[in-house]
């Protein structure tokens, strides 16, 4: 079997297995914020299987494999979206300009996309038309916009956790989320430099696998902690025991 086939199905596996546990709580719960970054996580697992569906699809029926790609396509942009409405409403949701920004961003994703197949590429695999990278541009600002939020909230909390004023485990998640938003938003931007320069990037599959699954560690951890993780994050553990 194919290491890149491999690669493939432990990140769905990993999508799924972190995301949708949380996902399923959050529901239960009626959390929308929860749902809303676990949904992020799963939805991006589904992208993940038609991309491999697209990649090794025993049929050679070329409509097929199109509509894979496209439905791949379609599962980023709904992956975006749901870490950008959680981003807004966690971060800013009395802000008329985050929720301009949240709207103009789908905006941008759908006008994006519609514009794209208007020319003949609903895969967006060609980059010679405006639209692919309108779309892609917006997909990055949103995790760059969610990824600058959670860490800026995770460095002015970090002062209060020094004085004793805040949580360190809850100060933590904001980190982590950060990170999980900037390894997806470093993935989709090695799509576009690909995009740009196929030949000059063809090796970046592995920096590809490894920021997503960077990123779903850092999920897994915000949700799932060891213990042995909770005591260092509270100063419980000494390198003399």
């Amino acid at each position: 079997m194919q290491m890149e086939l491999v690669t493939h199905v432990v990140t769905i596996a990993l999508s799924f297995a972190v995301g949708l546990p949380i996902l399923i709580k959050a529901l239960r719960t009626g959390d929308r914020l929860v749902a809303l970054l676990s949904g992020s996580l799963v939805v991006d697992g589904l992208e993940w299987v038609f991309w491999g569906l697209y990649l090794y699809w025993p049929g050679s029926n070329p409509s097929v494999n199109d509509a894979f790609a496209t439905a791949c396509r379609i599962g980023i942009s709904a992956s975006v979206l749901c870490l950008g409405c959680f981003t807004w409403l966690t971060f800013r949701s009395q802000s008329v300009a985050a929720a301009v920004a949240f709207w103009a961003a789908l905006g941008a994703m759908v006008v994006g996309f519609f514009g794209s197949g208007a020319v003949g590429d609903w895969r967006g695999f060609r980059s010679d038309h405006v639209w692919i990278w309108i779309e892609n541009l917006a997909q990055i600002l949103v995790y760059g916009w969610a990824c600058a939020e959670a860490l800026l909230y995770y460095r002015n909390a970090r002062r209060r956790v020094a004085h004793g004023l805040a949580d360190p485990v809850l100060t933590n998640k904001f980190a982590l989320w950060g990170t999980y938003a900037g390894c997806y938003g470093g993935v989709q931007i090695l799509f576009l430099l690909a995009l740009a320069s196929p030949d000059g990037f063809t090796n970046l599959g592995a920096v590809d696998i490894a920021l997503t699954l960077i990123g779903i560690g850092s999920l897994w951890l915000a949700f799932f902690p060891h213990r042995l993780y909770l005591a260092w994050l509270r100063g419980e553990l000494s390198p003399h025991r």
